[in-house]
């Protein structure tokens, strides 16, 4: 009488065993095959577009024995400039914890800090006088977020800052003839760079050039951001 039933060798059950269990590794393992090729560009353009939020939507951190004010280019409300925060403030460096350019708000006309896309002239001239610093420059990156680490290892971001007019050339101050805002290193060639381009207005347009006005704002330009690594 023959038998309906049949057997399955062990021999075969281990080895379908062992394919499928290599079939589902080379599958995990194809989308690690693909990293190298987009995971630069994809890191850099989430950088850059958080420095250009920061940048064109804040107003900065300036915190000193635990009172805070975004008013980081002058916190103690005296007029100084760059090189008179650092000669007359301790620790002024230390105690700028972010760099933002939006003008600050007035306490009566809204509950935010900042109005964005509005960036006040003396953050501009003040993050241009930190940058033209030679002993501090470098520590700007940290102060734009810029400086991170990943796994126990530093991530050191490039980058490249400048305000330009709607035709591409840098906004200029007539006063100095030297650009408003243009900060950072080179651009390099063959290298991965994001750009973002945010379209903003400026508070003070005394002499300044390659602005143009856009409704009630005097003063309108793009704020270009580079960032690569």
């Amino acid at each position: 009488m023959r038998s309906t039933h049949a057997q399955v060798s062990i021999d075969f059950m281990i080895a379908i065993t062992i394919l499928s269990f290599g079939i589902v590794l080379i599958i995990t393992q194809i989308p690690m095959l693909f990293a190298p090729f987009h995971t630069i560009s994809t890191d850099i353009h989430a950088v850059a577009y958080r420095t250009s939020m920061i940048l064109a939507e804040d107003a900065g951190i300036y915190c000193e024995n635990e009172s805070i004010t975004s008013t980081w280019e002058d916190p103690l409300g005296t007029d100084f400039n760059f090189s008179s925060c650092i000669k007359n403030i301790s620790n002024y460096l230390l105690n700028v914890r972010r760099i933002g350019l939006a003008k600050n708000a007035p306490v009566w006309a809204s509950s935010e800090d900042a109005i964005p896309n509005n960036l006040s002239r003396r953050k501009i001239e003040a993050l241009q006088d930190w940058w033209n610093d030679p002993v501090n420059k470098s520590r700007l990156r940290e102060k734009l977020g810029l400086l991170v680490s990943y796994n126990g290892k530093p991530v050191n971001y490039s980058f490249n800052i400048s305000l330009k007019g709607f035709n591409n050339s840098l906004i200029l101050n007539n006063s100095t003839g030297k650009p408003l805002l243009q900060i950072g290193y080179p651009i390099p060639r063959g290298t991965t760079v994001e750009r973002i381009e945010r379209i903003v207005a400026i508070d003070d347009c005394e002499n300044l050039r390659n602005c143009k006005g856009i409704g009630d704002n005097k003063c309108c330009g793009v704020l270009e951001i580079c960032i690569w690594r």
